[in-house]
């Protein structure tokens, strides 16, 4: 009997150290005169891709899935320089991005921050400082536009909203992200109005402040894990006719105006690839 437990405890004391081992999270292999240690991680994830079946039981995926590999969360911030160009009664008139008077092209600057969700989503909110302007000198000779002699100048300060929502890569290894924003304004703006007559010119009273919808496309270059170059185009659907200071009551309807932004960011966080 006393053999018995002696032989026990010799085995005992054989065991305790390999389970010790094992919970450490190491297991120490020999043969052949060599010894080496691996991670256990790495040997359970060496059995689990071998051709045995997996194991049994709730058990976690000690690597992460792909969504949670290819998901990337994390702040952007960035500068914006760029263009800006007005769409209103005073000048050429014409309310389409196609019918834009180049000549009126001006200039705006911001600032933006931006929050990404996921590869496909991301919120976005920007100050920028635009300044628009027009003359009815720009409109055809003939017209009636030009004869009545109106010119205008106006600045404005925007903070927006936006949600982004990210395309699919084309190429597996692309640098570049296409994306489409929705969301909402506010802005300040207090036009200059010149017109020929003053005395004989009745100024109407309308709000400084106010609302806009921000719409467009835009493309993100992704020049190394966190430097970002990216530009897009954002139409500012208005509900004011008074961006030129006046309106028309038999005007088609409400200005509007348009912004051309090269952005310069930096992201927090490391950017994969995604093979979509």
């Amino acid at each position: 009997m006393l053999l018995k437990r002696y032989i026990l405890l010799i085995i005992l004391l054989f065991i305790l150290p390999l389970i010790y081992q094992y919970d450490s999270g190491f297991i120490v292999f020999s043969g052949n005169s060599q010894s080496f240690m691996m991670d256990r991680h790495t040997v359970l994830h060496t059995l689990a891709s071998s051709s045995q079946p997996p194991y049994p039981g709730p058990l976690r995926p000690l690597e992460p899935t792909l969504r949670e590999m290819y998901m990337h969360k994390g702040f952007e911030v960035g500068v914006i320089a760029g263009t800006s160009h007005q769409l209103t009664d005073i000048g050429t008139g014409m309310y389409t991005f196609m019918g834009t008077h180049w000549q009126t092209t001006d200039l705006n600057a911001g600032v933006f921050g931006r929050y990404h969700f996921n590869n496909r989503w991301a919120i976005n909110s920007s100050f920028h400082y635009a300044r628009i302007h027009a003359a009815d000198s720009l409109a055809p000779k003939e017209s009636a536009r030009y004869r009545r002699g109106f010119y205008y100048n106006n600045q404005i300060y925007e903070l927006n909203v936006k949600g982004e929502y990210y395309f699919r890569r084309i190429f597996y290894d692309s640098p570049f992200r296409l994306y489409g924003f929705l969301g909402a304004a506010i802005f300040y703006h207090n036009p200059d109005l010149t017109v020929p007559d003053p005395e004989n010119f009745e100024q109407d009273s309308y709000s400084l402040i106010q609302p806009a919808i921000p719409m467009g496309l835009g493309i993100s270059y992704h020049y190394n894990e966190n430097l970002r170059i990216g530009f897009d185009i954002g139409h500012r659907v208005t509900f004011t006719d008074y961006l030129d200071g006046f309106t028309r009551p038999a005007g088609p309807g409400d200005d509007a105006y348009f912004l051309a932004s090269l952005k310069v960011s930096y992201f927090f966080g490391y950017q994969m690839f995604i093979p979509y």
